[in-house]
């Protein structure tokens, strides 16, 4: 995924003594920041997988409800601090202890909310196993909102590598506090004992790679009014939108139900949350130093997001279509009612992927009010769509809910991209057409095998046949866009920076043997 902010920086040209540092700089950055993503959703991938087999469907949909709770708290007080600063062309000490006091003071206020909720939430739910579990996960937001603030500093300066080891540290401490719990107890507990185990963790490294004396102050507050307003409106906005399928879920369904279709949900996003989004900063970095060049600003947005569809498309559409063996791969027999929820739910991040860039792109020109608008779109036409779904069909109907919220929500998103840039609708729908055409070649290669691997119940042939199947597809996508890429004319883009890497690649390896065999 280096190849993303790759692309988007071919077109940057700055004027400065030294170009290319800045940007090998902003490249660098990306590789380290995916990087850390990657092995971090990996940890992900692991806790999910060992605590769906040591506990039930039952205990994931209490949990559910309870951080479907916390994470619309925590974004309706979402203070984004740190995208301020980095959006700050002078940076003092105390711009950044003012950061670090408002970040203390939401973390403060978000735990008082989440005390004062759970009794509430205990009662209409009609369990009171919740009221202690809020409870305990409003130390979450508040332990991360005491992080260092020379974090900030130095992803400023493009060095993310502070940042991964903190969340490497973190994801090692989630996973073994969670996997040891739920190993002794087979209770939900485990899944909260990691969630707090992480912050935790995080704070404690942040302090030690990235040194800072905290101070209390708000002398800068000013700097951050106008950009934390729209952020947090829209981040509140959004954060309900995502969690209402399973708040309203979780009055209507019983807790297994929920915790498959909470479970799904985790999967579905998984792939996204390492290929897309863990792109966004630096590109916000790579998009600002050409913030006033419109041509090259819309060539480094289309490459960005073609990037993101070429790699992102097939692996969505390879869960869909081998959602039921990779359940019964990775969770087990206990979960495969969860198989058409994820099928489904995969095919629902499709859309999102093609306006990935939007959030760096409209934060780069300062216009955060867009994220406010689509937020209010999608509330208003998900919320009907989504209480009509689930009262009267319901996890079905919160499916075909999403899908049609993502569909309708993307539209709207690529009418904003023309409005900050000019990028034709027909260009951003259309752009990744290699990909889009190779990934149902992809499917046809694909679906022959599914009765071969629905048959198969053995775990060893298993592994082997998810294996072969996956070896199958990414040979049939990756030549398949390649071909396509020639017979278009070789244009600029995904393929030819993916050709060009392998070039260097090969000479750089033809050299090293030359220079050992003289």
């Amino acid at each position: 995924m280096g190849f993303a902010v790759g692309l988007a920086i071919k077109e940057i040209q700055v004027l400065d003594a030294s170009p290319h540092k800045v940007s090998g700089r902003t490249a660098a950055g990306a590789t380290v920041l995916i990087a850390s993503k990657l092995v971090a959703r990996c940890l992900d991938l692991a806790t999910i997988v060992v605590l769906g087999r040591l506990l039930s469907p039952a205990d994931f949909g209490l949990v559910a409800i309870a951080m479907s709770v916390v994470m619309v708290v925590e974004a309706i007080l979402e203070l984004p601090v740190g995208q301020a600063v980095v959006r700050l062309p002078v940076v003092t000490k105390a711009h950044y202890d003012t950061a670090f006091t408002i970040s203390c003071l939401r973390g403060a206020a978000v735990a008082l909310i989440l005390f004062s909720l759970s009794w509430p939430l205990a009662q209409i739910y009609g369990d009171d196993r919740l009221i202690g579990l809020v409870c305990a996960l409003a130390i979450s937001p508040a332990a991360r909102s005491v992080l260092s603030a020379g974090l900030i500093e130095r992803s400023k300066n493009l060095d993310f590598k502070a940042f991964a080891l903190c969340e490497f540290a973190g994801k090692c401490a989630s996973f073994v506090v969670s996997v040891g719990l739920a190993w002794e107890t087979r209770s939900y507990w485990a899944i909260a004992a990691g969630t707090i185990a992480f912050p935790i963790v995080l704070d404690v490294v942040s302090y030690v790679v990235a040194p800072y004396r905290p101070k209390f102050t708000l002398r800068e507050w000013h700097e951050f009014a106008g950009f934390i307003g729209w952020s947090t409106a829209s981040q509140a906005v959004n954060a309900i939108n995502w969690q209402m399928d399973q708040l309203i879920l979780g009055r209507l369904i019983s807790r297994p139900e929920l915790g498959r279709f909470s479970m799904a949900s985790n999967l579905a996003i998984l792939p996204s949350q390492v290929i897309v989004f863990q792109v966004l900063n630096p590109l916000m970095i790579a998009f600002s130093l050409i913030r006033n060049d419109g041509r090259r600003l819309a060539a480094a947005y289309r490459n960005s997001a073609a990037t993101v569809v070429a790699v992102g498309l097939p692996m969505m559409v390879g869960m869909s279509l081998v959602a039921e063996p990779l359940i019964r791969l990775v969770l087990g027999g206990q979960w495969l009612e969860a198989t058409p929820i994820l099928r489904l739910l995969a095919l629902a991040v499709v859309p999102s992927l093609l306006i990935a860039p939007l959030a760096p792109l409209s934060m780069t020109l300062g216009k955060t009010s867009i994220f406010l608008r689509l937020s209010l779109i999608e509330f208003a036409v998900r919320l009907p769509i989504v209480l009509i779904g689930a009262l009267y069909y319901g996890i079905a109907g919160v499916l075909a809910a999403r899908l049609i919220t993502a569909i309708l929500v993307a539209g709207c998103s690529m009418f904003a991209v023309r409005e900050l840039i000019g990028l034709p609708i027909r260009t951003q729908l259309f752009g990744p057409w290699r990909s889009m055409l190779s990934c149902v070649f992809m499917a046809m290669a694909v679906m022959p095998f599914h009765d071969w691997l629905s048959e198969t119940r053995v775990y060893g042939p298993l592994v082997f046949g998810v294996a072969v199947v996956v070896g199958v597809a990414a040979s049939v996508y990756a030549s398949s866009i390649f071909v396509l890429w020639r017979l278009a004319g070789c244009p600029d883009g995904f393929e030819s920076k993916v050709v060009g890497f392998l070039r260097n690649q090969s000479k750089r390896f033809s050299k090293s043997v030359a220079d050992s065999n003289p």
